[in-house]
């Protein structure tokens, strides 16, 4: 005769079996739009099933947020998943802070390589390989970002430079976009260009990378440091820059939150942003507290080439060699990933961005977003990384560097010369 507190025992246990489910921690750095859409995935993740329950961080963007990743690493207390930048990943394999994922863990999670983003994957694998002799995924590829033009379409009306078709006319060379600027400047009264530089070296970075690669510059060859092209195509990158600024072109001394409120109040006629600004214009327009038209278009090509800054957001595991991931755990955190990429695609492509998961891209609903359809496929086509060194990407020293050379040419303390050679000493100290 079994004895009624060993029958409850097991009716308990049974019943804590049935409903027992896996925690999968999650730690990002999406703040506004970003923040609100990757809520929206976990949430319609946590819906979806009831064996895994997502707990989502956020954290600081930016180097505090891969300072507090390598900390946690050391000290074994990681989350599960974490978002991470594809340009943060060569310093974050010198520093052993991710876990690789094989292509039978993906494929267990119904996610095929081939489904992916070829210059994302090849770019993710090729840092791989420099840095551990094996061209292993570190990573899921999330999406591409990049730099677009906001533009309103009613100052652009006001100075003639906007087309029958509601598109920018055409500016083809640095000339070009200079006397458009000079005509926006002269019959409508704003400040032509919205770009970030007080406290935002990562904007101006963009921008001033876009002008150098368009020139055909390149900052690492063969995996090394190139300096060659810093006092030829550096310096009349940032040039370009310091006329605009010297000419009440482009907006001084501007935080990043100041810039987009520039644009959005119609005080200035673009802003030079990432297309994860796509929120904030949707939202504001939807609210009826945008008074003007908008439009969005790819970086214009200036020089020789089209290439245009970008970057891409990752879904990944940290390493954890004191604590190691039960299979339990990897199943439940690659569940996830995969749910973000395929059914959480189009919600992420809200944001602005460009999916990584070719599905997504290739599926209809995408294809007639609005208002990404203005600039997505082309800035897809223009993307260019960092450079696969560890001192770039958002984390590394080289935002700051950029802060310390670039931004005082912009204010007018500086000369171009001396900026560049700043900048060039501080590359060559972080090389060490």
């Amino acid at each position: 005769m079994s004895h009624p507190r060993t029958l409850l025992a097991l009716a308990v246990a049974l019943s804590t079996t049935a409903t027992a489910q896996t925690t999968v921690t999650f730690w990002d750095f999406f703040a506004g739009g970003d923040g609100a859409r990757m809520k929206q995935i976990v949430d319609d993740f946590n819906k979806s099933q009831k064996d895994i329950v997502v707990q989502r961080t956020t954290l600081t963007w930016g180097a505090p947020f891969y300072t507090k990743i390598h900390t946690a690493v050391v000290a074994g207390q990681t989350p599960d998943v974490m978002t991470y930048h594809l340009s943060h990943l060569p310093a974050g394999l010198a520093q052993k802070d991710l876990r690789p994922i094989t292509t039978a863990e993906l494929s267990a999670a119904g996610l095929n390589p081939k489904d992916f983003q070829a210059n994302l994957v090849q770019t993710m694998t090729g840092d791989a390989r420099t840095q551990t002799g094996q061209a292993a995924w570190y990573g899921v590829p999330l999406d591409t970002h990049t730099f677009t033009v906001y533009y309103n379409k009613d100052l652009l009306k006001k100075a003639g430079l906007l087309g029958a078709d509601g598109k920018p006319a055409a500016m083809n060379t640095v000339a070009d976009l200079t006397r458009a600027l000079q005509t926006i400047k002269q019959k409508t009264g704003v400040v032509p260009i919205a770009l970030g530089s007080n406290q935002d070296p990562a904007s101006v970075w963009r921008l001033w990378y876009t002008l150098f690669l368009q020139q055909g510059g390149t900052l690492d060859k063969n995996g090394k440091l190139n300096l060659a092209d810093l006092d030829t195509k550096g310096k009349a990158a940032l040039q370009v820059m310091a006329d605009w600024s010297r000419d009440g072109l482009l907006s001084k001394n501007t935080t990043y939150p100041a810039t987009v409120a520039l644009f959005t109040s119609g005080r200035t006629a673009m802003m030079l942003n990432g297309n994860w600004e796509v929120p904030t214009m949707v939202d504001a327009k939807t609210k009826g507290q945008l008074r003007f038209d908008y439009g969005i278009t790819s970086f214009p090509k200036l020089y020789g080439a089209t290439s245009t800054w970008a970057d891409s957001h990752m879904l990944a595991i940290p390493a954890n060699a004191k604590k190691p991931m039960s299979a339990e755990k990897l199943n439940a955190a690659l569940k996830f990933i995969a749910y973000a990429n395929k059914q959480g695609g189009l919600t992420w492509a809200g944001g602005g961005h460009i999916p990584a998961y070719l599905p997504t891209q290739n599926n209809a609903k995408f294809k007639t977003l609005q208002p990404n359809v203005q600039f997505s496929a082309t800035a897809a086509k223009n993307a260019k990384l960092e450079p696969t060194i560890t001192m770039f990407g958002v984390g590394g020293p080289v935002y700051d560097a950029v802060g310390n050379a670039f931004t005082p040419v912009l204010l007018g303390q500086l000369p171009v010369d001396q900026g560049i050679a700043k900048f060039k000493t501080a590359l060559q100290g972080f090389n060490k």
